[in-house]
């Protein structure tokens, strides 16, 4: 699963400089730098302009514009009378995405981009599991693939943009440290993981390309990131005694 991720305003600004077809939408201007973004937290998602009017997109038709918009983490069902109690939506897993009752629409429709410089993972160790950080060379910036979903009130009082990080498998660096790590998609695969695909595609996870998520560095991090109301640098720090990378 992916729990906790970060983005920097350089890494932020860079991946904003290097994405086609990008135009004004609801959110503009600069990211504040966060390194221990939580579930429930709002977060920068890339998305097609008309996707949240369900906007029509043949198969053989360009895609519309892309725009920049902030979602809650944690994906809440259309269909959902209330707001999710407990334990939110905040991963969906690429082997059942295209079926779940609570993932299947947003699949169809409404996938998105959302951009990272970083996340973590815990690895079991006894009864205190230990955070580690996962990351690009240089601090690059990447995007993870993710679904989101329109939630509105039983009498329209609400409406709530929500969004949830697609999980796969292990790659064989990620292993070491857990059994599951987000899908990160390559810039080349970003407008085919946008398209809209009536019915579900879930081969599209097998076209999907993985040079950057194999280029992925990981190192052990403080107990300090446990903690979701703590922020900065700190969070990223190599932990005392560890090698800086150690997969």
């Amino acid at each position: 699963m992916c729990g906790r991720f970060s983005l920097t305003s350089e890494a932020y600004d860079e991946f904003i400089g290097l994405l086609t077809g990008l135009v004004p939408g609801p959110v503009s201007g600069p990211v504040p730098s966060r390194f221990n973004i939580a579930p429930m937290q709002p977060v920068a998602v890339i998305r097609l302009q008309g996707s949240d009017r369900d906007q029509v997109i043949q198969p053989d038709q360009a895609l519309p514009d892309k725009e920049v918009a902030l979602m809650q983490w944690g994906l809440v069902p259309a269909w959902a009378k209330e707001m999710l109690k407990g334990r939110p939506l905040i991963n969906a897993r690429s082997e059942t995405i295209a079926g779940k009752p609570s993932f299947r629409s947003s699949f169809r429709r409404r996938k998105c981009l959302v951009p990272a410089d970083g996340f973590y993972e815990w690895k079991r160790v006894g009864a205190s599991p230990v955070p580690h950080y996962c990351s690009l060379p240089e601090g690059r910036a990447f995007a993870f693939a993710a679904i989101w979903e329109i939630w509105m009130g039983p009498h329209g009082e609400d409406w709530l943009e929500t969004v949830s990080l697609v999980t796969k498998p292990a790659i064989p660096v990620m292993k070491p440290v857990h059994h599951r790590n987000p899908v990160i998609l390559d810039q080349e695969d970003y407008d085919l993981w946008l398209r809209p695909a009536d019915p579900p595609d879930p081969d599209i996870f097998r076209r999907l390309t993985t040079r950057t998520d194999a280029a992925l560095n990981i190192h052990q991090v403080s107990g300090f990131v446990n903690n979701a109301r703590h922020d900065g640098p700190e969070c990223i720090r190599p932990a005392k005694g560890s090698q800086f990378s150690l997969f």
